[in-house]
């Protein structure tokens, strides 16, 4: 019993999903192509819930070990989701749901010990949705969705797969998951007839995406809807849906069937109430139901021989039922709450934040009442924006100006019949008079004038305020920069805004306080045409080929100066004034100290040079001694043969033998230092009798005091 009241509960609090029950705008399981608007949010639950032990297999039955059990006729199986979904800018939307199910799979046999019976989590739908840039306010509108289902549900649990790709051909099938990753693409086409210039109350919503499951076991497939929406009231919405999935691949024992997918109509209404909260409730029936609308047993159970589900529960039984697709009826609803920075805008102007607006895309320069919609204040069908006759008694017949008809019989408050005619010319002498006064003289008379005090000199539009073409608060005639994008912050002139004065206006500037007189690119950051990490400003060497290593003024790091780039100098020690060749190597071997440290040998475990070596350290004597400037650090290094102690004073006592020569043939001592490494600085691996010949060495490093 605990058990019962927990996942009772729990599923309750939730409420149910089924596919499309992840906030949308429009009715239970469609799509459309509106998109919040940049950082405006939805959040909220959805689902379903079938009173019906054929919701969970087909005629309720399932089979282990040869025996064959049923599951109670008033099992019930739940579905249900939390969402949020964010408008990151004004044509793209992204969202995350997370489902959790429940089955109350009681029955005559082993369903509770299995884990068939229980509340769990299903695989995590994250969602993008990209509207094609076209004007908002067009009738119709087109988006793509991209999908990315995670696979986060709990395998081997549950009855009923959630969706069609669940299907596995080879293996165990988990209703809670595909047990693997699965993406989807998908289109969606809106036809919103309350948007054309006579509107209708009705709206369409087509949608289609393609899922491929990763998981080869299981089939492609086709997930789609379709939604008419009949809009009689502001507040609440009357709609018809069709939706499902269709497998498009027969994969082992699972054909080809789109017949037996999920498919349901679902008739409902949905509520727009205080607070930004949409509720939505409506009745959903399976096409399979209208096969066998008299629950026959065997018409239900006919062909299961080709959709028969394997399901392996928590204790390693087999077990197998008939594929239910979707409960034959079951009860949908959806709550949605909308927020965020939407709530404070007004996208149609008339004064009435969207927040507020039950007629959000009225006209421009129509009147409208406290909820935004357009105002008919003798309720004769002419907004009074366009009634010429805006007094005209209850009932009369009016022409498309709001006048009443020449053949209209009108009745006055004593019940004496008036001429229509006289009426008419009546109530036009009145709004003559009317029409002759304007305060503000800005051509419109107070009468028709929404900005009565309008500033003089302002062009203004039909309705008597200031023309602003870009809606930047800046009025055209002094707006320099009449096409600002809908959002962006503009100075006194309607430019959009650029502090660091670059050229670039902040919304597109990523370094919005480069100083002054720096030449940027489209970014606002200082450029670097050679992309070196040294701006063109400071660049001394504006050409540098790609990759190489620039030194703080941007030309390519020279340390010896011969003339030849680090990358390239194959000789990087080369001292100052000795003619090189292209890879920056001694033309005079006896002047390369690469080639010349080569000839410095000493005897086998001693710091004794050999008599070979002495030719060479006379060479760079005569080397130090022509070119003054040179100032030479000798560096001794061993291999890791014996002790570290042992190996760290031979290589000092090879370093200072070394100097010692040198400056016995007249070398300056402050020209000269001697410093031994030991085995710390291997050039070469020291497993190997190669890698420990290289590793014994003299170095001769050029420094400067």
């Amino acid at each position: 019993m605990k058990k019962i009241l927990g996942t009772a509960l729990l599923a309750a609090g939730i409420s149910f999903a089924q596919i499309g029950m992840e906030g949308g705008t429009d009715g239970l399981h469609q799509t459309n192509a509106k998109t919040l608007g940049q950082w405006n949010f939805a959040v909220g639950t959805g689902g379903n819930i079938a009173i019906d032990g054929w919701a969970l297999a087909r005629g309720g039955k399932y089979s282990q070990g040869g025996k064959d059990y049923t599951f109670n006729w008033w099992d019930y199986t739940q579905a249900g989701n939390f969402f949020v979904n964010a408008g990151l800018t004004n044509w793209m939307d992204v969202g995350v749901s997370l489902p959790v199910y429940y089955e109350h799979a009681n029955s005559n046999g082993p369903s509770g010990s299995n884990n068939m019976w229980g509340t769990s989590r299903g695989d995590l739908n994250v969602w993008s949705k990209i509207r094609l840039p076209l004007d908002t306010n067009k009738w119709y509108g087109f988006a793509a969705m991209l999908n990315m289902y995670i696979p986060t549900g709990e395998t081997n649990a549950g009855v009923r797969p959630r969706h069609a790709w669940y299907l596995n051909s080879n293996g165990y099938t988990h209703p809670y998951t595909a047990d693997d990753w699965a993406f989807g693409l998908g289109l969606v086409g809106t036809a919103d007839l309350t948007k054309l210039s006579n509107p209708k109350p009705w709206r369409f919503n087509l949608f289609a995406q393609y899922v491929y499951p990763l998981d080869l076991d299981e089939t492609q497939v086709l997930v789609y809807s379709a939604g008419v929406n009949w809009l009689p009231k502001s507040w609440m919405d009357v709609f018809l849906e069709y939706s499902g999935e269709a497998r498009l691949q027969t994969k082992g024992m699972y054909k080809f069937e789109p017949s037996e997918d999920p498919m349901i109509i679902t008739p409902g209404l949905r509520f727009h109430l205080p607070y930004n909260i949409d509720f939505a409730m409506g009745l959903e029936v399976a096409v399979r139901a209208f096969k066998n609308p008299f629950y026959h047993g065997s018409d239900e159970m006919e062909g299961c021989n080709d959709r028969m589900v394997k399901f392996q529960g928590e204790d390693n039984k087999t077990y197998e039922y008939c594929y239910a697709p979707t409960p034959l009826v079951a009860g949908a609803a959806l709550l949605t709450w909308y927020f965020g920075a939407d709530m404070w805008r007004d996208s149609d102007g008339d004064g009435v934040s969207n927040a507020n607006d039950k007629c959000k895309h009225t006209k421009k320069g129509i009147k409208v009442d406290a909820e935004g919609c357009p105002m008919d204040s003798d309720k004769d069908g002419v907004v009074d924006s366009y009634d010429k006759c805006p007094n005209t008694p209850e009932g009369v017949a009016v022409n498309t100006d709001g006048c009443a008809d020449k053949d209209s019989v009108i009745v006055n408050d004593d019940n004496d019949q008036v001429d229509s005619a006289a009426l008419n010319a009546a109530e036009r002498a009145r709004l003559d008079s009317l029409n002759r006064v304007d305060t503000d003289k800005d051509g419109i008379a107070d009468i028709n004038d929404k900005c009565p005090n309008t500033p003089d000199g302002i062009v203004v539009d039909s309705v008597g305020c200031m023309l602003d073409f870009d809606v930047d608060g800046v009025p055209d005639n002094k707006d320099k920069c009449p096409n600002t994008p809908e959002g962006i912050s503009v100075d006194s002139t309607g430019c959009p805004m650029d502090f660091d004065h670059d050229g670039v206006p902040d919304n597109k500037d990523k370094c919005p306080n480069t100083a002054m007189g720096v030449t940027v690119d489209s970014t606002g950051c200082a450029a670097d045409s050679d992309q070196d990490g040294v701006a063109d400003g400071q660049d001394k060497c504006p050409g540098t080929v790609a990759g190489m290593p620039v030194d703080s003024v941007g030309c390519v790091l020279d340390g010896d100066k011969d003339g030849v780039p680090d990358p390239k100098d194959k000789c990087p020690n080369t001292l100052e004034g000795i003619a090189v060749d292209t890879v920056g190597c001694a033309v005079n071997k006896k002047e390369n100290l690469d080639e010349l440290k080569k000839g410095i040998q000493f005897q086998t475990g001693s710091a004794k040079l050999t008599k070979k070596s002495f030719t060479t350290l006379n060479d760079i004597a005569n080397l130090m001694r022509k070119v003054k400037s040179a100032n030479l650090e000798v560096q001794g290094h061993t291999d890791n043969t014996g002790s570290e102690t042992t190996n760290q004073k031979l290589s000092e006592k090879r370093a200072k033998a070394v100097v010692d020569h040198l400056k016995k043939k007249g070398i300056e001592a402050d020209r000269l230092r001697a410093i031994g490494y030991g085995s710390e600085m291997p050039i070469a691996d020291n497993e190997t009798k190669e890698g420990r010949e290289m590793n014994r060495r003299v170095e001769l490093v050029p420094f400067e005091k």
